[in-house]
């Protein structure tokens, strides 16, 4: 299980600045890390990452361009590519898995692709070695998830934990910092924890340290996105921000 799991947005806080963030997050232990490609019609994103998005769209960044970046990267913690559906379709299939093959991405996590919208999509990314992380949301049931996680399988405990895990949506609505009620959350990740042995990821909402230390202590990885992509927008280095959310993890 991943210590922290951060998503950082492409192309912000400056086009040029994958290679830094990536090189710092891989400096301060970090395994695996999301990275967005900004997309100008997102479903969840709350109004940090719907900015951070914008600025990049403004700067001409495109989920191609995304990728010939993170080509030319090699200092990078395992990378989890978070998109959506069409800017894929855009690429095309064997475009996508030549760049694909040239960057630090292990996996994709598509927001929009429901398991069976694009077959031939999902099944020429699992064979090139990129398979699509399943999404476990609040209202899915336990037999909706067994089918899910039997859908987009766990490749097993010799495969990156990129590869692996299920993200669970901590709540219903959009990203962004907020309370939780954690007793409902830890019920759900032990639902979870008592029908698979693959890693669980749990976002939406998580910034404080105590927050992350629940979600560390149901057994599940935390997802650090708002706040980590706020922080950077505010100027502040990425070592600094990191250490923020990676303090106290052993």
């Amino acid at each position: 299980m991943d210590r922290l799991l951060p998503f950082i947005m492409a192309g912000d806080p400056a086009v040029d600045s994958l290679a830094g963030l990536l090189h710092a997050a891989k400096a301060a232990g970090i395994a695996t890390i999301e990275v967005g490609v900004p997309h100008s019609d997102p479903i969840a994103d709350g109004p940090a990452l719907q900015s951070a998005a914008q600025r990049a769209i403004e700067r001409g960044v495109t989920a191609e361009s995304v990728l010939q970046q993170l080509a030319t990267i090699n200092d990078s913690p395992d990378v989890v590519l978070f998109t959506y559906l069409n800017p894929l379709l855009q690429i095309g299939n064997p475009r996508l898995i030549d760049l694909l093959k040239k960057t630090p991405v292990r996996s994709l996590l598509v927001v929009d692709l429901p398991f069976g919208e694009e077959p031939e999509l999902e099944a020429a990314l699992l064979a090139a070695g990129y398979p699509i992380v399943p999404l476990l949301s609040p209202t899915t049931s336990i037999e909706r998830a067994k089918q899910l996680l039997a859908e987009r399988a766990d490749p097993g405990p010799s495969s990156p934990f990129a590869q692996r895990f299920a993200y669970v949506v901590a709540r219903l609505g959009i990203t962004g910092e907020g309370t939780h009620d954690f007793a409902p959350i830890a019920e759900r990740v032990a639902a979870l924890h008592a029908i698979t042995d693959r890693p669980l990821a749990v976002g939406f909402g998580l910034s404080e340290p105590q927050a992350l230390a629940s979600i560390r202590a149901m057994g599940a990885t935390p997802v650090v996105g708002t706040a980590l992509v706020q922080a950077l927008a505010n100027g502040i280095p990425a070592q600094a921000a990191l250490a923020k959310f990676m303090e106290g993890v052993s």
